[in-house]
C-alpha cells in the first residue's frame, strides 16, 4: 500500500512537472513570437522615418519652423530663440541628431522631460522645419 501511493504521488509530481516545463516552454514561445512583430514594427517604423524635402539649411525653411518654435514650443517649454525655457536649451546645442530631433517632436517625451507628442498635430515637413530651426540655434 506505502509503495503504490509513493508510486502514484511519484507518477503524479513526474506528471506535475511535465506539465509545468511544458507551459513554461509554451510560454517563452508565445513570448518570442510576440515580441518579433514589435521588433521588426519598431525598427520598420525607424526605416520608415519621412526625409525631409527640403535643405535643412533653407533660410524659408527655417523662418517657417521659427514661427511654429514661438507659437508653439517657445513660451511654456524652450524659451524665447530656445533658451531659458524648462527644457534643454538649444542654443550652440551641436548633438542632436537630425533624425531623433524628428522622431522626439513626432511621438514626445515621457520621464523626466515631459513633451507632448506632435505627430498629429504638424505634418512631416512642419516638423523638419522645426528641426531646420533648432539645427540653426545650434549654430548660434
Amino acid at each position: 500500500m506505502t509503495t503504490r501511493k509513493l508510486s502514484g504521488t511519484t507518477r503524479a509530481l513526474s506528471i506535475s512537472a511535465g506539465l509545468r516545463a511544458l507551459v513554461f516552454a509554451g510560454g517563452a514561445l508565445v513570448l518570442q513570437t510576440l515580441s518579433t512583430p514589435v521588433l521588426a514594427n519598431a525598427e520598420a517604423a525607424a526605416e520608415a522615418l519621412p526625409q525631409p524635402s527640403f535643405e535643412l539649411t533653407d533660410p524659408e525653411r527655417i523662418a517657417a519652423g521659427k514661427k511654429r518654435f514661438n507659437k508653439t514650443c517657445a513660451g511654456y517649454c524652450h524659451g524665447a530663440e530656445g533658451v531659458g525655457g524648462r527644457a534643454p536649451d538649444f542654443k550652440g546645442r551641436k548633438d542632436l541628431p537630425d533624425a531623433e530631433a524628428f522622431k522626439t517632436i513626432f511621438h514626445g517625451r515621457r520621464g523626466a522631460d515631459i513633451m507632448p507628442p506632435w505627430g498629429q498635430a504638424f505634418s512631416p515637413d512642419q516638423i523638419w522645419e522645426l528641426v531646420a530651426y533648432i539645427k540653426f540655434l545650434g549654430t548660434q
